[in-house]
């Protein structure tokens, strides 16, 4: 028997099929109404740019547009190639089951469906696709009610919304941008052709994976349009010329910037502030996972990619610990950068999705001294308060059966020094007695108010960062210092909008809470500045106004710098995630403090994140500070033997300037001061000591003498110096560590001198060829080849092995 006889049994089979669903058919009446389920739509997070960060999708992803975003090109290929006969049929069209149950009858499989479009958004929408013939005929129901009750144009939006185009997406919108990166209303009509052609079956002419068939398919798309007169000869040629042009697939479930989104994710479903997402935190997830909202962010993708980019050009080792940054705008307390982790994504990595920059909580440290800090001037004190020295101090503990111990970094004794350059040195025998003064309940409200929030035990032990926080709240607390002792909470999410455009949610600006007085502020951040200028956080200096803070934790588990511009206000965190590992060689490459590590990433990243910000200077309070002229090593005012070179101006709380004239020195030039030149420290205090001078100590690398032997003096001795008792002499004695030391006086040196000086200094150099700004053109000049600028200057204390940067002028 032949292959076509064979098939004459089927085709009348086929045709009784047919006649019967026909008569069935005609039996079914349009009953009441029929409520389209509203399908769920994408949410979108987006940057304060508007650029997207995350989709948000359950199992559809979705988002609904209407019909007259939808081009008319998508809309022909459409009903030409699924229904041609749409806007002439009442919902099932008879002639189009008939053809297709003779035309599969004859090539004996199905290669042809009579479902209309309204029949496919019943079977989509309400129905189902079970494969039977009661849901076919609910179907053939479905869609007659659905032709009485909406309007053609009604059942093909809601149908353009709702059918699937393959990789996950539903909807013409989501594949316009899933497949060519544009909206819907930018498609072309090669491009409309090709969403049309792949609604007959998605895998089987994927773009990507069967690219011949797909462009078979759409060309079959575009020839149906061209027949039915929706195309022109030259339009539906032209089609047919183009590449099918998709773009690169992508994976539209990683985020941009995960952690800031994991912490946006979080607050949408329990902060009180979104309660018009839901009551709990099961019926916001389902608003933000099919809801089609748009939440706006704070995020500065600028920011946030300097963020990234300091902390992979700073742990650069796969071994390295770990880093968490997070930095605000003082001015509305608005989160702009968030890195919490090294990938979010990477499922090798157990703690890979947990957020270091806000769950992450770690002892800060030396960090946490500005509040002390703080809340001490708040009470009156003064940064030029002398307090006594010492390597260590034991301090009673009321209630306690052992006191509290003590003892600076490395044991060093920095003698007698003032709270400022106590809070530069991060000096910790001084900051235990001044807590002990000030109280630790004084300090704990003050951290709470500014930012920590999180209650504080009100001990001593704050004074050395010995209670946790995280690096979100340590950013707050300096962005309130940035602001001028005003409070901004922190946020993430500035606006949420339905998908009708309805605001669910918007903060204003906020004004903030005042928590701190305006020059109590403005003093932190003078002492604070000088910490990045000459002392334990120079390498956090971004040739800006910039105030900090270094810390590291008991053991080096943890290592930080917190520090501020008036435009920006950051902390950074360093170190391992699962447990508080020490991070000393060989476990690191270094031994990491927060003066090198966390200090350099901050640079990194505020050198980038403010680079097209003009450098502000903090702003002066119009309040009750008073300029007094004093002894800088004494604070007190300057009497008629007070050598000038420890007299300066300093600003004090009105009320609280020094009154008392020195009672040091206590008469005029008397004692030619001695040589120590190559003496041992001990006995270079001695023999200074015996004259009546007092000794002010400071570290200098030297490989020309041991360590503890006296390198330079100044003054220098003979040449008929004559002082009077008290008066200060500077020795600088030799040391194989990184203690801060000098920065030499370079400027005018050829490039070459100037680098010897440096080295033997122990500084590393980093110079590059530069004209001053009043002398734009000065290549060739006199001079060429010498530093006309150095940073940090002379004169400043820097750590040992840090850079110090040349500007020399060019050879031509």
């Amino acid at each position: 028997m032949s292959l076509r006889a064979a098939r004459w049994p089927a085709l009348l089979v086929a045709l009784a099929l047919l006649a019967a669903g026909c008569s069935k058919l005609v039996e079914i009446e349009p009953q009441g109404s029929v409520e389209l389920r509203v399908p769920d739509q994408t949410s979108v997070i987006v940057a304060a740019d508007g650029s997207p960060l995350a989709e948000l999708h359950a199992e559809q992803d979705r988002d609904v547009v209407p019909l007259d975003r939808i081009p008319q090109a998508l809309r022909d290929a459409v009903v030409a190639v699924e229904d041609v006969r749409f806007y002439d049929h009442g919902g099932v069209d008879a002639r189009a089951i008939a053809r297709a149950v003779v035309e599969n009858a004859r090539v004996g499989r199905v290669t042809q469906g009579g479902s209309t479009i309204t029949q496919q958004l019943a079977k989509n929408a309400v129905v189902g696709d079970d494969q039977t013939l009661e849901r076919k005929l609910a179907e053939a129901s479905v869609a007659l009610q659905l032709e009485a009750q909406f309007s053609k144009d009604e059942i093909l939006e809601h149908y353009l919304n709702t059918v699937y185009f393959g990789h996950g997406t539903y909807g013409a919108q989501t594949a316009s941008r899933r497949y060519f990166g544009v909206g819907v209303e930018a498609l072309s009509v090669p491009q409309a052709a090709l969403l049309a052609a792949l609604l007959a079956a998605p895998s089987r002419y994927d773009p990507y994976e069967e690219p011949v068939a797909a462009k078979s398919r759409r060309d079959v798309v575009l020839g149906l349009m061209h027949t039915h007169g929706m195309l022109s000869d030259d339009d539906a040629a032209q089609a047919r010329a183009a590449p099918l042009g998709v773009v690169a697939p992508t994976d539209t479930d990683r985020w941009r910037a995960p952690y800031f989104v994991d912490h946006v994710l979080d607050a949408l479903q329990h902060d009180p502030a979104f309660a018009a997402l839901g009551l709990d935190p099961a019926a916001r997830g389902s608003q933000l996972f099919g809801g089609g909202l748009r939440v706006e962010t704070t995020l500065d993708p600028g920011w946030q990619a300097a963020a990234e980019r300091a902390v992979a050009d700073t742990l650069t080792a796969t071994d390295d610990p770990r880093a968490a940054l997070v930095a605000i705008d003082p001015a509305t307390g608005g989160i702009r950068a968030l890195v919490g982790g090294r990938d979010y994504y990477d499922a090798t990595d157990p703690s890979a999705r947990f957020n270091l920059a806000t769950d992450g909580r770690r002892q800060p440290g030396s960090a946490f001294k500005p509040l002390i800090l703080a809340a001490a001037l708040a009470q009156g004190r003064s940064l030029d308060e002398v307090f006594p020295g010492g390597a260590e101090v034991t301090i009673g503990v009321p209630g306690a059966q052992e006191p509290w111990h003590v003892t600076n970094y490395e044991g060093r004794d920095l003698g007698e020094l003032t709270l400022r350059d106590a809070t530069t040195w991060s000096v910790n025998v001084v900051y235990a007695r001044l807590i002990e003064q000030v109280g630790p309940e004084a300090v704990a409200a003050l951290a709470e108010a500014a930012g920590v929030r999180r209650p504080l035990q009100p001990l001593l032990s704050l004074a050395l960062g010995a209670q946790e926080v995280s690096a979100l709240e340590l950013a707050t607390v300096q962005a309130t210092l940035a602001s001028g002792g005003v409070y901004r909470p922190p946020t993430a999410v500035t606006r949420i909008t339905a998908p009708d455009g309805a605001v669910l949610y918007e903060r204003g600006t906020p004004a903030g809470e005042r928590v701190m007085d305006e020059a109590v502020a403005w003093l932190t951040t003078t002492a604070l500045q000088e910490v990045v200028t000459r002392g334990t956080g120079i390498r956090a200096d971004i040739r800006r106004p910039v105030a900090g803070k270094t810390g590291t934790s008991q053991a080096a588990a943890d290592a930080w710098f917190a520090g501020y511009t008036p435009d920006l206000a950051a902390a950074v965190w360093i170190g391992f995630p699962d447990a508080a590992v020490p991070m000393l060689p060989p476990r690191t490459r270094i031994p990491v403090e927060g003066g090198n590590w966390p200090s350099e990433l901050f640079a990194r990243f505020g050198l980038r994140a403010l680079a097209e910000v003009p450098a502000n200077d903090f702003a002066v309070p119009e309040v009750a500070l008073t300029t007094v002229r004093v002894d800088v090593t004494r604070n007190c005012l300057p009497n008629p033997y007070t050598p000038p070179d420890v007299v300066a101006d300093r600003d004090y709380l009105a009320g609280t300037e020094p009154t008392e004239i020195c009672r040091e020195p206590t008469g005029p030039p008397t004692t030619d001061v001695p040589s120590v030149l190559g003496l041992p420290l001990d006995a270079a205090v001695r023999l200074l000591g015996g004259a009546g001078f007092t000794v002010d100590e400071r570290a200098e690398f030297s490989v020309r003498l041991p360590p503890g032997y006296v390198v330079r003096q100044s003054p220098e001795p003979g040449a008929g110096q004559t002082l009077g008792g008290g008066y200060v002499v500077t020795v600088h004695v030799s040391s194989a560590d990184r203690r801060p030391v000098d920065v030499p006086d370079v400027t005018g040196l050829p490039l070459a001198a100037a680098r010897t000086a440096l080295e033997a200094a122990g500084f590393v150099v980093e110079a590059a060829a530069a004209c001053p700004e009043e002398s734009p053109a000065c290549a060739g000049a006199d001079g060429a080849g010498t530093v006309w600028r150095q940073a940090p200057p002379a004169g400043t204390a820097a750590p040992v092995h840090s850079v110090v940067a040349l500007a020399v002028y060019p050879s031509g």
